[in-house]
């Protein structure tokens, strides 16, 4: 067996997701797991299809397994994504290699970015530039254009930087499993304009709010799933439930704000002020954000908000295995993970009792969320949509 890892949201799988897991079998890969968000994503807002049906889609195209990146660093900054989503790799203890898109399909140049970045020296005037009031993104771009110019215009990719903070992951825990990656084609990953068969997912989800065509851009066998689940009100979008998000942050103190992730610095008294004195969460975002704290990350605070993301939460980088997933070959690797796992293996949310307290809480945030994410449905749900959902299994006639 020779499993490749994939670290993804599939918000939604579209063609370009398809590539990659074809790439990787090309590549040698026999098996293909997946470790995908939940019901909210890295934008600071729900998934645009629930986390089953992203999982069906997966399955359908190649992926085996599919597990979850644990909901405080799904909607986190790209730092700590990667190193959940890493740490869920290394907890599963059977996997060969990390593979993933980038702008430049170099991994030789990431490896040697990477590598620059961890050093000592770069950390250093990385902090210095940190100091000067400017976000992290920022500083990280001056630095290298300090320690190497040539190297710079690699760090304005996003894919490219997410690949980066794979590897530092890889390489601080010292794993021994081997980053892969191949040219991402196609439109860029903030295209909100589809120009070519390999639309961003950024384009899709704009699309389908439309209701305009986007089903070229997906893979065939994903048609009838997309069609049917918009058709059943299956879709999120964050402005189906905004009123709802500003009564949460209207509710919330000052301190109840301090208590959330990532925020720090008195961060906290800016948003309350914010909260206060707006009528959208877009004016709460730019009333928010400044040169320190960029939109995307007041956007993903106050998801966090919403969510009751505590800084407790972000200490733990792989508390457990949840399955969401697999088929045949994913029953292989799972047979594999059973043995050899360096964390619990969560196939049942009914089935606690191997887990600890803190990783109880975590599961716990999870369903919660879960209901949470039910309200920005078009047909919204009851709660214990977690629990009636299931694993997702899919036989080979499925296919």
């Amino acid at each position: 067996m020779k499993n490749y890892a994939i670290i993804s949201e599939f918000n939604p799988f579209h063609n370009g997701h398809a590539y990659l897991v074809e790439k990787c079998r090309e590549h040698g890969a026999t098996h293909i797991t997946a470790v995908m968000s939940g019901n909210f994503v890295q934008r600071g807002e729900p998934a645009i299809f629930p986390k089953h049906i992203r999982t069906l889609m997966a399955l359908k195209n190649g992926v085996d397994l599919v597990t979850e990146l644990h909901l405080p660093f799904a909607v986190s900054n790209a730092q700590q994504f990667a190193e959940n989503g890493t740490a869920v790799v290394n907890a599963m203890n059977c996997v060969d290699c990390l593979a993933f898109g980038s702008e430049c399909g170099d991994i030789s140049l990431l490896n040697e970015l990477s590598r620059l970045i961890i050093s000592d020296n770069f950390q250093t005037k990385l902090r210095e530039q940190i100091t000067t009031g400017i976000s992290y993104p920022s500083a990280l771009t001056n630095t290298m254009k300090i320690m190497n110019p040539s190297l710079s215009p690699l760090m304005s990719e996003p894919n490219n930087i997410l690949g980066i903070e794979y590897i530092k992951a890889l390489i601080h825990t010292g794993s021994q499993i081997k980053p892969v990656t191949f040219r991402r084609i196609g439109d860029a990953y903030n295209d909100t304009y589809a120009s070519s068969e390999f639309a961003s997912a950024a384009s899709i989800r704009k699309l389908i709010y439309e209701n305009k065509s986007f089903t070229k851009y997906i893979p065939e066998n994903c048609t009838d799933i997309f069609l049917s689940e918009i058709q059943k009100g299956n879709t999120a979008f964050l402005s189906d439930n905004e009123r709802g998000f500003i009564l949460k942050l209207r509710q919330m103190s000052s301190d109840d704000i301090a208590d959330i992730a990532d925020v720090n610095e008195g961060l906290e008294n800016r948003i309350k002020t914010a909260v206060m004195n707006s009528a959208s969460l877009e004016e709460i975002i730019e009333r928010t954000k400044s040169k320190r704290y960029t939109y995307a990350r007041i956007k993903r605070i106050l998801l966090a908000c919403l969510l009751d993301i505590k800084k407790d939460y972000m200490n733990k980088y792989a508390p457990y295995i949840r399955v969401l997933g697999f088929n045949s070959r994913g029953a292989e690797i799972l047979s594999c993970v059973k043995q050899k796992k360096l964390a619990p293996l969560v196939t049942k949310i009914s089935r606690t009792e191997n887990l600890s307290s803190s990783e109880k809480a975590f599961l716990d945030l999870e369903l919660s969320s879960g209901d949470i994410y039910y309200t920005f449905t078009r047909n919204i749900k009851p709660c214990g949509e977690e629990y009636r959902n299931g694993i997702v299994v899919l036989k080979q006639q499925d296919l």
